[in-house]
């Protein structure tokens, strides 16, 4: 992790800061502490700090687990061992009791009242939710129907070569940050007898245990025999035989060194991801001129590929990964990615590969990255750059799951233990629900789409873009899946973007207004109620002051009201309209025609190829918008050039939509001259540490680096996030890069004497810096840490006493002092040791305080050989806490216990704690 080092103050010749608040001043906080089961809220005067201990091992998903109160979503905890913890700034009302803890869509713990829409199911149990409207959501999905217009060229169909394959293993590889090697393995699937250099296809999988012994698996890495490792990157073989019929290299690697390593990495590791696919590249690069190391199987490969036209396959952390593959491109790689697929992909860092080609494929019924998170990549690459007409087009596909993608992560055909991700028997979702699609009927319309795209990105053939554009047509391939598409980006014009400016005039009993997305409950809400869970806005993964997304929403109560954007831009050279509408509870099925009107005062009706559908409610849904396509008209009928407005016209008696844009599309491609490499190209360092050279409010500079050589202005989001007060406090805004900018100023204001700062942990770091791109750029590490060393002297932690009795009903108290307070919540645990005479028993704990920290263990074992473990923390800004053993009334006298506290942190040596029961 590089460390970079700045002064307090401002830099000569740095770009001007917006202007900072002075912060208030520092206040000894009020700390309280709740709690419940397994949750700890410990709360003061700028938020409150939440700590929950699971027992076992996390689910080993893709999703990250996250903390929910009261249907919101607080943030993204920190992996202490087996500990979370959360701090939620300005949140100073929490309550543990109101705190649930979910991952990969599970509820782990609390209330499922809490997590809302967050947990789609517990284990063994339907997740709370919008239980009165899961039977209409039944039939709703039911009623979902696929287009009834067959495409004419089936990208799905098998090709007319042969094809074949081999494995290969090269020496591991060491990834920054991680411990162990990570592995060089893959396997290839290659047409034989194919003329020429042949496109390539990349397949990363995504974050699943790594090792498997009978039925039970493991996060283990390197794997401890007699257990083996689980075959991920085989679970794609259907995808790859499919595509190297079609003439395709196929190529898919093994991730178990990351997937293993990545839990403490603060990008959930995209980058390592990264790095791995750009080397398996590179070892292609060499096989393809004869060079390298590798089985003898790899010459086969020699003058075989066109490493110029190169797609990738990314699952779930995989999507992510080959994102951020394709953002690291550089002018001297032997490679080129010409466009990508993310399968139910994570996407913590709201990036964009400016320029490529992508296609997000997101499950229905996607038990792991539940959100649907993925949207993110086809609605930030909308207008993410001048120039960049590459298409970003998303299908929602009814009943699928994010785990049977991957054979390898599908019971009955797995080699490894495997399950279904969807838990419980949701009507809409269940196992056995009749709207779920078998295994092999989610693979095969998921290669369906992963073929259309190759076709599409990787050759000149066009006939499989209308299965991505948007246009209303299916493959027969894809069987009887439901698959909803809808694009961005491509040869389009935007005609209507929703913004805080924008003109609407709403008559004959419509409402129209611009609406905010997110956890927004106010009036200007998209989904006031917040009952729906949508992918267009779903909760980020960091705390940012970034302005909402926005739609229109659109309302009415009878046929004929209509809503006009007055400001419509021409409509020439292009062939068809198409709106993205999010369809919203309510009554009727909503059915709207389009009115233009041109300069002469000449009006023209459209209608749509296909009305937008109603979506599934209850437990499971998503507001995602569909695409409603309507045919431009000849130009006798209207003059496109000079089109003065827009009229939506209801055609049903009721309803009520989102619209998050219009475009004026063509089918034919456009040119893009936009590409990672000249748009301004950003990293945020990822640590680094200031120093205060007074007493008093200071200002320190961050620097983030600006590369690439750029003509357009750049625009980057940046937000500060303070550990104890979240962003807003510091220097968040919204930036702008000229084009001839090599870096951009952070001001970071802090107090010189304040609290000490332990800079030390960096998991913990005072400030965080976030940065995402909007305009005209790209971010490739996109948060540090800020660490603020104060001229407060390092405190040291003592042990008031460590030699403590208690009677029967009593408590064992130890409590232990710091010499001066901190700026972050300090973290203590002891671990109990054996003692030399009778030692204390779990019998002789109060049950329920003991159930929670040694559960299911025999009562008459020690607490040495139960393992116990108990923690105090000392609250930001205070200066003590106590260990604490409750004693039950009826424990017997003369029993001891030992704990260990080991020399870390402020403790300068190493402590040993003595409790006695009297009698």
């Amino acid at each position: 992790m590089a460390l970079a080092l700045m002064t307090p103050g401002g830099v000569a010749g740095a770009a001007p800061q917006a202007s900072v608040a002075p912060l208030a001043p520092v206040t000894a906080p009020g700390p309280s502490t709740s709690e419940a089961g397994r949750v700890t809220v410990a709360t003061d005067d700028y938020g409150s700090t939440i700590t929950w201990r699971h027992e076992g091992d996390l689910p080993l998903g893709d999703a990250r687990p996250e903390f929910f109160a009261d249907g919101a979503v607080l943030g993204v905890p920190t992996r202490f061992g087996p500990v979370l913890r959360l701090r939620v700034a300005g949140a100073t009302a929490l309550n543990a009791s109101s705190i649930a803890v979910v991952a990969s869509g599970r509820l782990l713990d609390g209330p499922a009242s809490a997590a809302a829409a967050g947990a789609r199911a517990t284990v063994g149990s339907v997740a709370a939710g919008a239980a009165g409207d899961v039977g209409a959501g039944a039939a709703a999905l039911t009623a979902v129907k696929a287009p009834s217009k067959t495409i004419t060229s089936d990208p799905g169909k098998p090709g007319k070569l042969k094809t074949t394959s081999f494995d290969y293993k090269l020496p591991g590889v060491r990834v920054e940050g991680y411990a162990a090697r990570v592995e060089m393995k893959g396997h290839v699937v290659m047409p034989v007898g194919a003329r020429g250099q042949r496109p390539v296809v990349v397949f990363l999988h995504g974050r699943h245990a790594t090792c498997y012994v009978g039925g039970e698996v493991t996060g283990d890495w390197p794997c401890l025999a007699p257990a083996k490792p689980i075959p991920s990157h085989l679970g794609y073989v259907y995808a790859q035989k499919l595509l190297a019929s079609q003439g395709y290299v196929t190529v898919s690697i093994s991730a178990n060194g990351i997937n293993g390593q990545d839990w403490a990495d603060p990008d959930g590791g995209s980058k390592a991801r990264a790095d791995l696919v750009r080397r398996h590249l590179d070892v292609l690069a060499d096989w393809q001129v004869g060079k390298g190391r590798g089985p003898a199987a790899r010459t086969k490969l020699k003058g075989a590929m066109n490493l110029r036209r190169v797609m990738t396959v990314g699952h779930s952390r995989g999507g992510e990964g080959v994102v951020r593959a394709a953002i690291r491109a550089g002018s001297g790689d032997r490679f080129r990615i010409k466009g990508q697929v993310l399968v139910a992909p994570t996407d913590f860092g709201r990036q964009v590969a400016v320029g490529v080609p992508t296609t997000v494929l997101l499950p229905f019924c996607d038990g792991d990255v539940s959100d649907l998170q993925g949207q993110q990549y086809v609605d930030q690459g909308a207008r993410i750059a001048a120039g960049d007409r590459s298409l970003k087009t998303s299908v929602l596909i009814m009943g699928t799951n994010h785990n049977f993608f991957n054979t390898q992560w599908t019971p009955g055909v797995a080699k490894a233990p495997a399950d279904d991700d969807v838990w419980g028997d949701d009507p809409l979702c269940g196992k056995t629900a009749p709207t779920r699609l078998s295994a092999k009927q989610q693979r095969d319309v998921g290669a369906t789409y992963i073929a259309a795209a190759a076709r599409t990105y990787l050759t000149s053939n066009r006939s499989a873009a209308p299965l991505l554009d948007g246009t209303p047509v299916r493959a027969r391939s894809a069987g009887r899946a439901v698959a909803l598409v809808h694009a961005t980006g491509g040869n389009r014009r935007t005609v209507v973007r929703p913004s805080a400016g924008l003109t609407i005039k709403a008559a004959r009993g419509a409402t129209a207004f611009v609406c905010e997305g997110g956890q927004s409950e106010g009036p200007q809400s998209c989904d006031p109620t917040q009952s729906l869970s949508s992918p267009h806005w779903p909760a980020p993964a960091f705390e940012t002051t970034a302005d909402p997304v926005r739609g229109v929403l659109v309302s009415w109560r009878k046929a004929g009201a209509r809503v006009t954007f007055p400001d419509t831009p021409a409509l020439d050279g292009k062939s068809y309209l198409d709106l993205r509408l999010v369809v919203m509870p309510g009554r009727g099925k909503p059915d709207l025609s389009v009115v233009l009107k041109d300069g002469r005062g000449r009006r023209v009706t459209l209608r749509p190829q296909a009305s937008a559908q109603r979506l599934p409610s209850g437990a499971w849904n998503h507001a995602w918008a569909q695409n409603v396509r309507y045919r431009l008209p000849a130009a006798s009928k209207i003059d496109l050039a000079s089109v003065t407005s827009l009229t939506l016209t209801s055609r049903s008696a009721a309803g009520k939509v989102v619209l998050l844009d219009v475009t004026a599309a063509k089918a034919k491609p456009a040119v893009t001259t936009a590409n990672v490499r000249n748009v301004a190209f950003l990293d945020v360092p990822a640590a680094t540490l200031v120093t205060a050279v007074a007493d008093g409010e200071q200002t320190a500079t961050v620097r983030i680096p600006v590369r690439g050589s750029f003509a357009s202005t750049a625009k980057v989001w940046v937000d500060v996030i303070d550990a104890q007060r979240g962003p807003g406090v510091n220097g968040s805004g919204l930036r702008t890069i000229k084009p001839g900018q090599r870096y951009v100023d952070v001001a970071v204001t802090y107090y010189g004497d304040d609290v000490y700062v332990d800079e030390s942990s960096g998991d913990l770091a005072g400030y965080t810096i976030v940065a995402t791109a909007r305009r005209n750029a790209v971010v490739d590490t996109y948060l540090g840490a800020v660490h603020t060393r104060s001229r407060s002297p390092r405190p040291t932690l003592s042990i008031v006493q460590t030699d403590v009795t208690a009677a029967p009903g009593g408590s064992l108290v130890w409590q232990v002092r710091l010499s001066g307070p901190v700026s972050q919540e300090t973290y203590l645990t002891a671990t109990a040791a054996p003692v030399s005479g009778t030692p204390i028993r779990v019998s002789d704990l109060v049950p329920a305080w003991a159930a929670l920290r040694v559960p299911a263990v025999d009562p008459r074992t020690s607490l040495a050989d139960a393992g116990l473990a108990i923690e105090a923390v000392i609250p930001a800004g205070a200066t003590s806490a106590v260990f604490e053993i409750p004693v039950r009334r009826t424990a017997a006298a003369g029993g001891a216990v030992r704990l260990e506290l080991p020399q870390e942190g402020y403790l300068t040596a190493p402590v040993t704690l003595r409790g006695t029961i009297t009698g």
